[in-house]
């Protein structure tokens, strides 16, 4: 049995029936693709896109995985990752480019910065041509958009002529912390620490999303079409069940990330320059003139944190 099942019981997961009807929007998006480690092994990562791909068909979620392509490129396992990115493809999903080496803009010159994007592109973009799909969103790791108004200028312009739309978000889980320690807690076979590591992250989680709502509200007046941003991970792989079945009842219905960004809310401009990569709903409040909230955030909880910082990201 999944952890997720363990943690749920059969009384609530009957209650996927009872959700009500959609009234707000979601676009669910999965970074670092094929899987956030390369120390990972390919057997492994392609279990976890299984275990994701299969809910997501069930549950008819159309997303956008972003792809490191430093992630495919191991030696011995090429073909098996580049494997796991067509079967993605094959279940209708689009791919975006996340950069060759998940670099960071802030450590990495513009133009280093410029190359790691065009070395990033050369495996999807060719599995995405053989579909007849075109390579267009990308998104920045750590979403770091540029510590200066130059360097974020800058780069916006190249990933124009390129092509590339930026890919935004509103929702971020802080995923990549619970990840950490319940990929520990699995390998060790530890099935009370991961049950507590699953728990704790869906209340987050659960967290994450009513604050967001509520700074749509304070931004815009209203629910916006939302963006979530999570990370391919054995945490998402076994919680995807559950996450979506919360999303649901709180009246969200899945979108295409395209659909999304129609929303006019994602006309409003990006007026942060900084060393930090927040939500754009805190980026549009520093355009729109508003109170800064981004103190306000969730945190993790401080136990998760203490074994994040023990631990380390795998």
């Amino acid at each position: 049995m999944q952890p997720i099942l363990r943690v749920l019981g059969f009384a609530t997961l009957l209650a996927a029936a009872q959700a009500p009807s959609p009234s707000r929007a979601i676009a669910i998006t999965f970074d670092d693709l094929p899987g956030v480690s390369q120390a990972v092994k390919a057997a492994n990562l392609e279990a976890i896109n299984t275990r994701l791909l299969a809910t997501l068909r069930i549950e008819r979620v159309p997303t956008v995985g972003f792809v490191n392509e430093r992630g495919v490129e191991v030696e011995g396992e090429g073909e098996p990752r580049v494997a796991i990115l067509r079967r993605w493809l094959d279940a209708h999903m689009e791919l975006g480019n996340h950069t060759y080496s998940h670099s960071d803009l802030n450590k990495t010159s513009p133009d280093e910065y410029q190359v790691d994007i065009l070395k990033g592109e050369r495996v999807t973009r060719r599995l995405m041509t053989e579909r007849g799909q075109s390579l267009h969103w990308f998104r920045h790791p750590f979403t770091h958009t540029g510590p200066t108004a130059e360097i974020k200028a800058r780069l916006d312009g190249f990933l124009g002529a390129h092509g590339y739309d930026v890919a935004p978000f509103t929702i971020e889980t802080a995923d990549y912390i619970f990840a950490a320690v319940y990929e520990r807690a699995a390998l060790a076979k530890d099935e009370a620490t991961a049950d507590k590591v699953m728990a704790a992250y869906l209340a987050s989680t659960d967290e994450r999303v009513a604050f967001c709502e509520s700074l749509a509200d304070d931004t815009f007046g209203r629910d916006i079409r939302q963006v979530l941003l999570i990370h391919v991970n054995r945490l998402n792989a076994d919680a995807m069940p559950e996450l979506l079945r919360r999303l649901k009842a709180r009246g969200y219905s899945w979108i295409p990330l395209g659909e999304a960004l129609k929303d006019p809310a994602y006309a409003t401009r990006d007026g942060y320059v900084g060393p930090i990569g927040p939500s754009w709903l805190h980026r549009w409040r520093i355009t729109l003139g508003k109170p800064n909230r981004l103190p306000d955030e969730p945190d993790a909880p401080e136990w998760v944190m203490k074994e994040f910082g023990q631990g380390g990201r795998p």
